[in-house]
């Protein structure tokens, strides 16, 4: 099935508010159904696929499926990519054949990534309390590549190749092979993934004392290290705490938010809503191990004590948000089942005890600051709300001059915290173990730069609503509340990566907190948490004996919802190459389009944006003139030739790993993070805590949102597939108005946001079958959810979006409905179809044109007059070389 039609010429006119720029020079007339297309590209790897699964044994030379096709992996020694994927499954020998390629050179770890049911899940390896065998040179775990020797009772670790004895009860005899006899009962000898259950000496330490503490200890708070030179307190690991802080300020009373949050709240934890679009939201059940607590603020914090004893709850209150402290842990914490009904009175009872709040103070550091003494001794998770800014207590933000900083060398304190006093509770909290969700539904101005800065650094979520509508949006609150709850959740967490001899992590892409180079330490862990990390060769490089791989260990210690120590290691294994052929053709575009992404929005705080911007297009040119000239060097001077003396016809040749960067180079450039013109401060900053929080196949979808044409569904789409069971999915279309028509219905989702688009002349049968009237100008800009209508088109409509959600873990994206000519959600819908001029800039194969007149100012000159340079004139020809087809 082809991904769409071609265009007939007939497109729909890109609508005048689009703001783009254009080629500088004479345009190449290119046929847009001959370049390469994602659309395409991932239709034929979905089909590829879609009937069998992708195994991880290192034996057999297969590209890996692409970030966002649905299929199952099958861990067989490697980690899967669901949980790690690198730049490259070839990995180059020496630093100077990586600089010479100019690939990323990285991974991407996303190591609690939600598997379909159909998967196995994660083994749990046991040592009977003894901690799991390590090397004794590099601490690297044991995996499935390390080596036998002396009958059993040595191994030698892959990552250094140190001989380390084996423990006499981890001791087996080998068989006639070589391998231990009890090879197959050892999940960590077979699986790439897995748990080790960690011993008491692996718990987490009591974080250092600091000089200013962000709230004033408390007796009972005696598990604080003294000093630097006395051994670390450990911590006994306990179930998860999450704590539910509440805006009860006047601003959150008035427009009606504080009662959306209690309810909101009640619903992530005990399902059920009077709305009955909520049902069935929640793909997993709440932890029944999880301990919850309760804590509103306004200019003073509240805390409420706990007990299914009580019929009425017991407030605590702080009045001094200068220095905060908790007056008594205990019953703060508790059983939300055993709970259930004096939480559900309290939540009911909040909205009417903060009714007639007059004063719209709101002490949010303060309220962070309390969350953080209450959960320091045990760490935990907060779910924190907040309808305006802080402007009361410690941390007071004011409001920026954002015209004045913007285009100056001060433009990156936009990105930083106002007051230090955001950033030293940002690293408390995780050095504490506690991970910060933030809620933002500001009226004016938030300022996530400072405040979003506890997300980036604990490894917290960040939900930004500035428009939101109660009527509309509650249930997608509701959803990411339950989300957050449901979800895969580590805490009190440690972040190590250890690499083959000659090869080691430079630097981590993110903004998680780093109290040394080759650590992070991080709150919270969550299933949507990923992290990107950068290679680098040291020495001489790494061994170039193709009989033996180049190994990658990422280990992260952690403490699970129920409480138990443990530590998740992902191991993967990739040939080494000499050869640049070879980097290029087992490359992996989606991570490294990721790692360039994370990296770009990272130097936010260092870097202007046009300078980030102008960097970012350098390296796609760098990554592609690394390709000419040492994978296809033989055609570039034999196959140019001259049509006259200002007209040079140069081939574009484009390797088939990175065919579409142009396409996807540009999109990051079209991300609100990084594009040029009018963007707030709070708009750019939640675009750049999605890049960098975000795995790779949810950053390709914010990069490239899918779109399908709702008028072309076949009978058969959007229902299981009688064969394996699993949902028949669409072929996607481009991005482009080249590709529409005005007559036409579309629906696009980026994982964020999902927007039906209906034409102008849309078929008044395809209205009447998804809203139930067949007038356009009665539907209106409030529609939040398609109507349940027992047509073919609704239910299959309706189905696409609840594969989505169910990818996203039931989390749901707001649903916008955008008419042509109509609604302003056609401009947020016109912005996200990146192949087309917006955003600031030029359209797919303007960029395209634009990226080869740089490449072949790098590889080729010619003389006209006595200027050596390129005409403006140069036409790019596409073709394939040998090992390039699309």
């Amino acid at each position: 099935m082809a991904t769409s039609r071609p265009p007939t010429g007939q497109g729909i006119s890109q609508p005048p508010h689009s703001a783009g720029k254009r080629f500088k020079g004479l345009r190449s007339v290119l046929d847009p159904s001959q370049i390469p297309s994602p659309a395409s590209n991932f239709w034929s790897d979905q089909r590829r696929w879609q009937d069998r699964p992708y195994n991880t044994t290192t034996d057999v030379e297969i590209e890996i499926p692409l970030a966002g096709t649905d299929c199952i992996y099958e861990d067989q020694g490697n980690s899967t990519p669901r949980f790690l994927r690198m730049s490259t499954y070839a990995m180059p020998c020496t630093h100077d054949l990586a600089e010479t390629c100019n690939i990323p050179l990285g991974f991407v770890l996303q190591p609690f990534a939600d598997q379909p049911p159909e998967e196995q899940p994660v083994p749990l390896a046991t040592f009977n309390d003894q901690p799991p065998p390590r090397c004794d040179h590099c601490g690297g775990y044991i995996n499935p590549s390390v080596a036998w020797s002396a009958s059993g009772q040595s191994w030698v670790c892959n990552l250094c190749e140190t001989s380390n004895p084996v423990p006499s009860e981890y001791f087996s005899p080998l068989d006639f092979n070589g391998r231990r006899m009890d090879h197959n009962s050892r999940p960590e000898l077979n699986f790439g993934t897995v748990d080790f259950a960690a011993p008491s000496k692996y718990n987490a330490p009591q974080p250092l004392p600091r000089l200013l503490p962000s709230f004033v200890p408390t007796p009972d708070s005696t598990s604080r290290r003294k000093s630097l030179s006395s051994p670390p307190d450990l911590r006994d690991p306990t179930p998860l705490r999450t704590l539910f802080v509440i805006d009860v300020s006047s601003t959150s009373v008035h427009r009606g938010l504080l009662p959306t949050f209690c309810e909101s709240i009640r619903v992530a934890l005990y399902g059920g809503s009077p709305n009955e679009v909520n049902t069935g939201l929640f793909n997993a059940e709440l932890n029944p191990a999880m301990k919850v607590g309760f804590m509103t603020f306004n200019e003073s914090l509240q805390f409420y004590e706990l007990s299914p004893d009580q019929t009425q709850p017991g407030m605590l209150v702080i009045s001094d948000v200068e220095e905060v402290f908790v007056p008594t842990r205990e019953r703060i914490f508790v059983d939300p089942q055993e709970c259930r009904e004096i939480i559900e009175t309290l939540l009911d009872a909040i909205p009417r005890m903060f009714a007639h709040v007059i004063a719209p103070s709101s002490a949010l550091c303060a309220a962070l600051q309390g969350s953080l003494a209450s959960l320091s001794r045990t760490g935990g998770q907060v779910v924190a709300c907040t309808a305006s800014h802080p402007n009361f207590g410690p941390g007071i933000l004011t409001p920026r001059s954002e015209g004045d900083l913007w285009g100056t060398p001060q433009e990156h304190k936009l990105w930083e915290p106002q007051e230090v006093v955001w950033r030293d509770l940002a690293e408390e909290c995780a050095e504490s173990g506690v991970g910060v969700n933030l809620w933002v539904f500001p009226d004016r101005w938030a300022d996530l730069g400072s405040i979003g800065s506890i997300c980036n650094t604990t490894g917290g979520d960040l939900h930004f609503h500035p428009r939101f509508q109660i009527d509309r949006d509650i249930h997608v609150l509701q959803s990411e509340i339950a989300r957050t709850l449901r979800r895969t959740t580590a805490y009190n967490c440690s972040v190590r990566t250890r690499c083959s001899n000659g090869l080691h992590v430079s630097s981590y892409i993110s903004l998680i907190h780093q109290p040394t180079a080759d650590t992070l330490t991080v709150g919270t862990i969550s299933a949507d948490l990923a992290i990107g990390a950068k290679l680098e060769h040291v020495g001489n490089g790494i061994n170039d004996d193709q009989r033996k791989n180049v190994h990658i260990q990422a280990a992260v210690l952690y403490t699970t919802v129920e409480g138990e120590r443990r530590v998740r290691v992902c191991n993967i294994g990739v040939r080494p190459s000499t050869m640049a052929g070879n980097v290029f053709r087992w490359g992996d575009q989606d991570t490294g389009v990721c790692l360039m992404a994370k990296e770009a929005a990272l130097t936010m705080s260092r870097k202007m944006l046009p300078e980030i911007r102008e960097d970012l297009t350098q390296r796609f040119v760098d990554l592609l003139v690394g390709y000419r000239k040492n994978c296809a060097a033989s055609t570039a001077p034999s196959q140019a030739r001259f049509e006259s003396p200002t007209l040079l016809r140069i081939l574009l040749i484009l390797p088939e790993s990175y065919k579409l960067l142009p396409v996807f180079g540009g999109a990051i450039l079209k991300t609100q993070a990084l594009k040029g013109g009018p963007v707030s401060s709070d708009s750019r900053a939640t675009s750049r805590h999605r890049i960098l929080s975000s795995g790779v196949s949810s950053l390709m979808s914010y990069l490239y949102p899918r779109t399908v044409a709702v008028h072309d569904l076949r009978s058969s789409i959007a229902f299981p597939d009688p064969r394996t069971g699993r949902l028949s999915l669409p072929a996607p279309m481009p991005n482009s108005y080249l590709w529409m028509e005005p007559d036409g219905a579309y629906l696009m989702d980026n994982g964020f946001v999902t927007i039906l688009w209906l034409g102008s002349s849309v078929s008044p049968q395809i209205l009447l079958d998804l809203f139930g009237t067949d007038d356009l100008a009665a539907l209106g800009p409030r529609i939040s959810r398609l109507p349940v209508l027992q047509t073919q088109l609704s239910i299959q409509v309706r189905n696409l979006i609840a594969h989505e959600e169910t990818l996203r873990g039931g989390r749901v994206a707001p649903f916008l409905v955008a008419r042509q000519n109509m609604d302003g959600a056609e401009l947020e819908f016109g912005n996200m179809l990146v192949e087309d001029e917006n955003n600031d800039m030029m359209s797919y194969v303007d960029f395209l044109c634009h990226l080869h007149r740089q490449i072949s100012d790098k590889v080729c000159f010619i003389h006209v007059g006595q200027d050596l340079r390129y005409s403006d004139r140069v036409y790019p020809q596409l073709t394939a070389a040998q090992q390039t087809w699309w």
